[in-house]
């Protein structure tokens, strides 16, 4: 019977994740959204319920990963010198991603071409968003930092930093942690990765259950943010969104092509490994949510180095801001196109080096906020952004998903370049984790103790409570 139940399922499985599933449960969505804009508030409430669902599980699997991808790595030769390459190669690639975002903008005339008409609904949708969103124009409220806070990214307290922290500094307490661990004598870190061991396998499995709720999520998300957005929105900005898409599709074949090259492999094959993070990444809210697929992807099917794929992974799409490099590069030129800004080959350059400056600025910002860091490159020209600011927030989440896809393959792509010399095979072998069953017998005189013994210390507790709260009364 098993092996006739197992089957169905998988089959159930890959119809709900299959990219067309997917995609049609996104237009829905957005047909549903688009003819009820009254339920944008509903259908907020609902994603922000998948929100927090998936990122209860998928943030401390994160963790975790980064944890044990430290104590796998030291058993790779040149470590150090790997990660130090792949630092260096992550800086330029999101280089090089604003360099893309240019041409393919220049190149399709993002903004440009603009009729009357559509400047003027423009404008009108822009007033008329922006009474959605708060910006502190005034004294008395705490301005944006004007320089990188390194502070805010270094933790001085590890456990404060676990339960208050942004997860950049997450993640920087957790190298700093696991790097010690894996420094330690294995016999005496043996238990603490044990105990490692088994929330980070059940973390896993909750994800992948969230993530099958992905159909409903996508429906969801669509019809939120078209509900919010308006068809309108999506029409006026066209050109943008085209031109983002366009050169987000091109860097991703090019890093999906230098897998293959590695590999020696067809991208028929590398697609097929990738197809479930791929689709996760593209039509989840949470990019964590795709962390595990990933891994798997990468490490078991692919057969790259577990260890270095669980470090580069987790923290790619919080430190890897290709895509906000991209995002800020198309919008100057769109910007630059719709005030008829003619561009010089100088502008041109220092729009690169103004975008990869503000991507490096957005980590440890999400969402809309990282938007408003378009302000640093538009103000280099002498363009104003706030013009049309409320309208690129409103659009903002169509580009989330390309935005994270870019972090995830990039840097699956310079793990292939760096991974030159280590064990790389189809299906790699390494730690199998087989969960295990504890057994607790008691007889019937036994159970009634125990039950006899937690009322008697349950009732000790709520008489102390009284007595505490009749002292504090009188």
């Amino acid at each position: 019977m098993q092996t006739l139940v197992n089957p169905a399922m998988f089959q159930l499985r890959d119809i709900f994740h299959h990219p067309a599933t997917l995609l049609g449960a996104m237009l829905l969505g957005g047909w549903v959204g688009t003819l009820f804009p009254a339920s944008a508030p509903l259908l907020a409430a609902l994603s922000m319920l998948y929100l927090s669902l998936i990122q209860m599980a998928a943030l401390p699997f994160v963790i975790l990963a980064v944890y044990f991808g430290l104590q796998r790595l030291p058993s790779e030769p040149g470590s150090g010198a790997r990660l130090a390459r792949l630092a260096a190669m992550s800086l330029l690639a999101m280089l090089l991603c604003a360099v893309v975002g240019v041409l393919v903008a220049s190149a399709g005339g993002a903004g440009a071409g603009m009729s009357a008409a559509q400047a003027a609904a423009l404008g009108r949708l822009a007033l008329r968003s922006e009474s959605q969103f708060t910006m502190a124009m005034r004294d008395g409220v705490e301005p944006a930092p004007e320089q990188w806070d390194i502070g805010v990214l270094v933790p001085d307290n590890f456990f404060g930093v676990l339960a208050y922290g942004s997860l950049p500094s997450v993640l920087i307490g957790v190298l700093c942690f696991g790097a010690a661990v894996s420094v330690q004598d294995p016999l005496r870190s043996a238990q603490l990765s044990a105990i490692f061991e088994g929330a980070y396998r059940a973390l896993e499995s909750l994800v992948n259950r969230f993530n099958t709720l992905l159909p409903a999520a996508a429906f969801v998300l669509a019809a939120a943010a078209t509900a919010s957005a308006g068809v309108e929105a999506i029409v006026l900005l066209g050109s943008f969104l085209a031109a983002f898409f366009a050169a987000a599709g091109a860097v991703c074949a090019a890093a999906i092509a230098i897998i293959c090259w590695k590999l020696k492999k067809s991208p028929w094959l590398v697609m097929l490994a990738l197809r479930e993070p791929i689709t996760v990444c593209l039509f989840s809210p949470v990019a964590v949510a795709a962390v595990p697929g990933f891994i798997q992807g990468m490490s078991v099917r692919l057969g790259f180095s577990r260890g270095l794929v669980e470090l580069v992974s987790p923290i790619a799409p919080v430190f890897i801001k290709a895509g906000e490099a991209m995002f800020f590069a198309v919008l100057a030129i769109f910007i630059a196109n719709l005030y008829h800004h003619a561009l010089s080959a100088a502008d041109v350059a220092w729009i690169c080096a103004l975008s990869w400056a503000a991507a490096l600025w957005s980590v440890g910002m999400v969402g809309v906020k990282s938007v408003i860091l378009g302000g640093f490159v538009m103000a280099s020209m002498g363009l104003p952004l706030e013009a049309v600011l409320p309208v690129f927030m409103l659009v903002e989440v169509l580009c989330e998903g390309p935005r994270n896809l870019l972090s995830f393959l990039i840097s699956s792509a310079l793990i292939a370049l760096v991974a030159d010399g280590l064990y790389i095979k189809n299906e790699q072998d390494f730690e199998v984790w087989h969960p295990s069953t504890l057994k607790l017998v008691f007889t019937r005189k036994q159970a009634l103790s125990v039950l006899f013994l937690l009322l008697i210390a349950l009732s000790t507790v709520f008489c102390a409570g009284i007595g505490y709260g009749l002292r504090r009364a009188f």
